[in-house]
């Protein structure tokens, strides 16, 4: 047990910068939050007075965007470019005097026009991005090098923030600044995926996670993470898209005969717009990029934005939120950001200078479950541009690339289990952040302090359902567990699901002797002991996992009977379930609808099946991104949609009922990302 007051530690780090970020301000209904249904897609165009480069024109003219990112100097062509299209406008511009690169003077004469100008044109948008890749990556935010971190994650944390205080206090006043003193709302662009917590905590009101980028995370473990962290903050959130590859050392570039010089492929990177605004992005912004060759035709890159845009602002806007039902709450100090690329492999935290901790590892273990691969963004598998060791050499991959290679083999994305409907909450969530999930996975290390206990059991009691495991709770809580943890620690290599009696073959692990009160056994080692429990609390549920950190002795792998736990629990709540091969996917719903939006990041058409309850007499079944009919059937309840993807595409597809009402999960197989049994429909026995 830790004991912790995160309010004070806040306002004392950052001031009454914390409290307006934890509490409701006087201007709270006229700030956008998460439940926001906005989309805004911003084109960056950088340099001085960017707002003159023709590309801009032309990228309103062709409606391929509604939103602008320029950097200083502010001037009124800028609003008037963009008020002529009623597009927004984002002020790149670092809010202190080192990153920005001039005088606090400087910045606040351009903070002061900025305001003005936004005075000024009150139809449209104004953000000041004054957090541009804050999160010490590197580069000016860090001129003395990146702070190294030591001791508890406590300890990291509070080195971490306070460097913003003592290094940049001008930036924490702009940050304390009310939203209602104000034209505009104060933007971040965060680069590593734990940091999104701390950026809402700070002040920011809308936070873009930069992904693409081969030297930061994987798109769908960031949407968790950034997703999670505005939905506990009820901030808008969005997706800073780069398309800068350090494997071939260049932004993504086409010759005059449409083959890629570097960069990124077209397709990876309309699949990161379509999957980023089904997953319910606020703001997808393009960092600078070139759109058109030199005679003005637009490149591959420049269509697919084109179709995009044209897509997601006019023919399909409304395609509901994304279900999500299920949250993992992290530790809120954790600093863990999910592996990726070369130099982010390590068993460590907060930049890697930390060693994982059992739970850390826990949480790893977790995501490989739920996003198969992701660990392999921005790797370049089996490339002939590669060493032994899988190091890309970037003038072998420019050379590839001349040669007229296929990139997209190289560019891996991950599947996923459950969908791109989890959300990554912290332990630091309101009882109202914690109201909007199903069901809350403790992952890691999450202490349980008096405060998070209180809610915890508030929020089961309410008809929550909390997974929990033996090296995350203590005596203290038994009476939430309905059982009585023992001294006795044993070891086991099986596990049971007394449901159906499938027994699994498990790497060795070691569990926790209970003996049982109000709580009953569902799975247990082959021996009887229970592995798994369910208790009753209130109008909720505790479901109990004795094995330590539900994941084996070497720490390298997830137990098989804690992913049959979860499988149930999301085939429980799963408005749609996917059939066929792994495949990464998203399904959202709205008044009468279920969306699905499939991505096949593989190099062969996936063919399928979508299932979900009916709800209603069925209106249409129809694809999104080409607008045709799809065939469908319907029978015993259960409408089946016949779904095909090609080769490196994404598809949606929309079924539209008479009436909406409350819907079932549909029976059948889920998507079987990695797993080697049928899951059945658990319903009945959840309940």
């Amino acid at each position: 047990m830790i004991s912790m007051n995160l309010p004070t530690t806040l306002i004392s780090t950052f001031g009454a910068a914390a409290i307006l970020c934890l509490a409701p301000t006087a201007n709270a209904q006229r700030l956008p939050g998460f439940d926001s249904t906005s989309f805004d897609f911003y084109h960056e165009f950088y340099g001085s007075r960017g707002y003159t480069d023709p590309q801009a024109a032309a990228n309103l003219q062709r409606g391929m965007t509604n939103g602008l990112t320029f950097s200083p100097p502010v001037e009124m062509g800028m609003a008037q470019l963009a008020q002529s299209y009623g597009a927004g406008l984002i002020l790149q511009l670092p809010g202190a005097p080192a990153p920005a690169a001039t005088s606090a003077e400087g910045i606040e004469k351009q903070r002061l026009a900025f305001d003005a100008l936004a005075a000024a044109h009150p139809s449209i948008a104004f953000h000041w991005g004054l957090m541009p890749e804050w999160d010490q990556s590197g580069g000016s935010w860090v001129p003395g090098g990146r702070p190294r971190y030591s001791g508890s994650k406590f300890d990291a944390y509070l080195k971490f923030t306070t460097y913003y205080q003592n290094k940049y206090p001008s930036l924490i006043d702009y940050l304390q600044q009310p939203y209602w003193l104000r034209n505009y709302s104060l933007a971040a662009v965060t680069d590593h995926s734990p940091n999104t917590y701390y950026a809402y905590e700070m002040g920011v009101e809308l936070c873009l996670l930069e992904r693409a980028i081969d030297e930061l995370g994987d798109l769908s473990t960031g949407m968790a993470f950034v997703r999670g962290a505005a939905r506990q903050y009820d901030r808008r959130w969005g997706i800073d898209l780069s398309s800068w590859r350090t494997s071939n050392n260049m932004a993504t570039q086409f010759d005059d005969q449409g083959n890629l010089r570097g960069g990124w492929s077209a397709s990876y990177l309309k699949r990161h717009y379509y999957l980023s605004f089904a997953g319910g992005a606020h703001v997808i912004q393009n960092e600078a990029a070139e759109y058109s060759y030199k005679d003005g035709r637009l490149n591959p890159f420049g269509q697919v934005t084109k179709d995009f845009a044209d897509f997601a602002l006019r023919r399909h806007p409304d395609i509901g939120r994304p279900a999500v039902n299920i949250a993992f709450m992290v530790d809120h100090f954790s600093g863990f950001d999910p592996k990726h690329w070369i130099y982010n492999q390590e068993n460590a935290v907060w930049f890697q200078d930390i060693r994982y901790t059992d739970g850390d590892y826990m949480l790893n273990n977790l995501l490989r479950v739920a996003y198969p691969n992701h660990w392999l963004h921005g790797l370049t598998p089996g490339a002939p541009f590669a060493d032994s060791a899988g190091k890309p050499d970037a003038a072998r991959f420019q050379a590839f690339l001349a040669a007229g290679g296929d990139p997209r083999p190289y560019e891996p994305m991950p599947f996923t289990r459950w969908g791109d409907n989890i959300d990554i909450i912290t332990n630091s969530a309101s009882a109202e952040a914690m109201a909007h999930y199903k069901v809350i996975v403790l992952a890691g290390d999450v202490p349980i302090d008096a405060r998070f206990a209180e809610l915890l059991r508030a929020w089961v009691r309410n008809g929550g359902t909390v997974v929990a495991n033996a090296s995350q709770v203590g005596a203290g809580d038994e009476d939430l567990l309905g059982l009585k943890l023992l001294a006795a620690s044993k070891t086991a290599s099986r596990s049971k699901w007394l449901a159906d009696g499938s027994s699994y073959s498990e790497p060795s692990y070691r569990y926790t002797a209970v003996s049982l009160d109000s709580a009953e056994a569902i799975a247990t080692t082959e021996s009887g002991d229970p592995l798994i429990t369910r208790n009753q609390f209130g109008a909720g549920q505790v479901f109990f996992a004795t094995p330590a950190f539900l994941q084996s002795t070497a720490r390298d792998q997830f137990l098989a009977i804690g992913t049959r736990l979860l499988d149930s629990l999301n085939d429980r709540w799963a408005l749609a379930r996917i059939n066929g091969k792994p495949i990464e996917y998203i399904v959202n719903t709205r008044a009468g609808k279920v969306i699905v939006t499939l991505s096949n990041n593989s190099a062969s058409e996936w063919t399928g099946e979508i299932t979900m309850a009916q709800a209603g007499d069925v209106l249409s079944v129809s694809e999104y991104t080409t607008d045709v009919n799809t065939p469908y059937t319907v029978a015993g309840g259960v409408v089946r949609v016949t779904a095909r993807v090609p080769a490196y595409e994404v598809r949606m597809f929309a079924v539209e009922f008479s009436t909406p009402s409350q819907r079932r999960p549909a029976p059948g197989r889920r998507n079987a990302a990695t797993a080697d049994v049928d899951i059945p429909n658990f319903g009945a026995f959840l309940d």
